[in-house]
């Protein structure tokens, strides 16, 4: 768990860093089997203007064009919060074998709040994941407490 931490700690670096661009802060992490740090992954959606930029999505297209599907069987990616279902379907059809994730749906919604329904999607990544016929391990909630500082503060 102590390299798991280390490696989330990472995910919520890069969380840190898009919201300092003026971003979400939403950050993630590839790693290979080994433990190795391959890319960080970084929420774009304000700074590239484009709504789909998760910090997941960024990374995964990266990765895809590094890697194929066999090397990142075997590669997990750490992000800090819970994946949505748009980057947990990402997360499967890249062929990841492992997730690992900080600030679980349903904290970050006891957070924030359910108020405007445009943002409010709320199917847990295992039930995304669990519903293909590849399996993907999956991690999570970690460092929740630690996270959560990243949505309330302003700085």
């Amino acid at each position: 768990m102590e390299q798991d931490t280390n490696l989330l700690r990472i995910a919520i670096k890069a969380a840190k860093t898009s919201k300092d661009k003026g971003n979400l802060p939403y950050g993630c992490v590839l790693v290979n089997k080994e433990g190795e740090v391959l890319l960080t992954g970084e929420n774009t959606i304000n700074t590239d203007r484009d709504i789909l930029a998760h910090a997941e999505i960024n990374l995964i297209r990266e990765a895809g064009k590094l890697y194929d599907h066999e090397f990142l069987k075997n590669c997990t990616i750490y992000t800090s919060d819970e994946p949505c279902p748009m980057c947990a379907s990402a997360i499967y059809w890249s062929g990841l074998g492992k997730l690992t994730y900080g600030l679980s749906k349903d904290a970050y919604y006891e957070l924030v709040g359910r108020d405007d329904p445009n943002w409010v999607f709320e199917i847990p990544v295992r039930d995304v994941l669990n519903s293909g016929q590849r399996p993907v391990e999956v991690s999570g909630p970690h460092l929740e407490d630690e996270i959560a500082t990243l949505h309330i503060s302003k700085n």
